[in-house]
């Protein structure tokens, strides 16, 4: 109740009319953390002080009862920097940088949405990594003090997604964007499919995800190439296998993931074998102790693999409000590569 009151006053302070908003929820995070990071750099390594917010969101969303078992659904997703009030996008001006979609859902058939969302492959996965949203996330992209080592996380723009209902246990998802919003005649237009099978009932959790993407044009669309590192034709492949056993006292997840990026103008191929093994202990009802290992493996005939070890503790202050410390360290085997660590000390509060 509380929740949707705040609904409201939102919709009054935007001067739109309240009932409009009635089904509205406000939920997100607030997630900060102090971090001592030390670059690793071989000659001359620096540590520096920082705050940092972690994945801090609001996100207002609703649903519609249409009948007939079938409802209108939505969701608008902010991101924001806590400790300086700026949006967490690299766009400029793009608030919504998180999950936004418009669909409908139907109790037997599944829902079907159109928006900005998570790719099933990362939707699918997200939930075997036990330092989810703080350091020792294992996301490439993630922005807590040391960033992880695995890249094939994606959230997709001008996307059309599928979600089955559950199945006993059983659920399939997948996505595609149009990837060609732009394009002009004779543009290569780009394309991605991401597809997730999933299955979660007791202690048990496991799930199988497949990506594929190719390249457009310079320009053509959220798809195109970028004229530096990725390039017209490329193509980045992916499928990863994990699971899980999850009990009152302890949780473990592994997952194994191979990826294979294609350069098209000069016919090579980068293929690697990912690894990632994550565990979590109660000591208590409302202390837990967790540790996580990655791994990274070399592209065929270079040695460029990294790994990364993580360790924590996080305490459970409330329902909503929860404290936590983590030391990670990144050892890359890349000549002249850094070995970055970082030692964080946050609170993340729900609501």
């Amino acid at each position: 109740m509380q929740k949707k009151i705040i609904a409201l006053a939102i919709a009054s302070a935007l001067a739109v009319p309240a009932m409009a908003f009635a089904e509205a929820t406000v939920t997100g995070q607030v997630n900060m953390s102090y971090d001592s990071y030390n670059n690793g750099v071989e000659a001359g390594s620096q540590t520096d002080n920082q705050l940092n917010s972690n994945n801090t969101r609001l996100i207002v969303k609703g649903a519609e009862d249409l009948g007939g078992g079938t409802s209108a659904i939505w969701q608008l997703d902010a991101r924001v920097q806590a400790d300086t009030g700026v949006n967490t996008s690299t766009t400029a001006n793009q608030l919504f940088a998180g999950n936004n979609y418009l669909g409908l859902k139907s109790d037997s058939m599944g829902s079907l949405m159109a928006g900005r969302m998570d790719a099933p492959y990362k939707v699918a996965r997200r939930g075997l990594d036990v330092f989810y949203d703080v350091a020792g996330d294992n996301r490439a992209s993630n922005g807590a003090g040391i960033a992880g080592l695995l890249y094939e996380d994606l959230r997709l723009s001008n996307a059309l997604a599928y979600m089955s209902p559950d199945m006993s246990g059983f659920t399939i998802a997948l996505a595609t964007p149009f990837g060609a919003e732009s394009a002009v005649s004779g543009d290569t237009k780009g394309s991605a499919y991401s597809l997730a099978a999933m299955y979660n009932a007791g202690p048990i959790f496991a799930e199988l995800g497949w990506q594929d993407i190719k390249y457009g044009t310079l320009g053509s669309g959220d798809l195109a190439e970028n004229g530096t590192t990725i390039l017209v034709d490329d193509k980045n492949n992916a499928m990863n296998l994990g699971g899980g056993y999850k009990t009152d006292q302890f949780t473990v997840n592994a997952m194994v993931e191979q990826t294979k990026y294609t350069h098209a103008a000069a016919a090579t191929e980068d293929k690697r074998t990912n690894y990632y093994i994550g565990a979590l202990f109660n000591v208590t009802p409302n202390d837990g102790i967790r540790a996580a290992y990655t791994k990274v493996g070399s592209t065929s005939g270079a040695t460029n693999d990294a790994n990364q070890y993580a360790i924590g503790y996080a305490r459970t202050m409330s329902k909503t409000t929860s404290a936590y410390v983590t030391y990670v360290k990144t050892t890359n085997n890349t000549t002249g590569a850094a070995d970055p660590s970082d030692i964080s000390i946050g609170v993340k509060h729900s609501f």
